[in-house]
């Protein structure tokens, strides 16, 4: 029997966004979507989202941020590949008061 990897976490477990952060209402589009994009077999394609608004689905993170870019020219764009699992990246630099 495999181990779940300790580095990796799955869509359904992404947290979410904080109040007022950059890109909160784009994350939270991805957080609700990323299931059904997966059943659909997107898996390992990039998205490109703007606002509350699922721009489109590229085969490569390279063609997604061109046509954010030509787009959306300036403003935040949330680009990101579908994936079934996340890798968790740890900072034990930083620290917290």
């Amino acid at each position: 029997m495999t181990q779940p990897n300790p580095n990796m976490i799955s869509y359904c477990d992404l947290p979410p966004a904080q109040p007022g952060e950059p890109l909160a209402v784009e994350w939270e589009l991805y957080r609700r979507e990323v299931g059904r994009l997966l059943a659909e077999g997107h898996a390992g394609r990039h998205i490109l989202i703007k606002d509350d608004n699922i721009i489109g689905i590229y085969d490569t993170d390279e063609e997604a941020v061109t046509e954010g870019s030509r787009r959306f020219f300036g403003q935040d764009i949330l680009v990101c590949q579908i994936l079934a699992e996340e890798r968790v990246y740890r900072a034990p630099w930083a620290n917290t008061c």
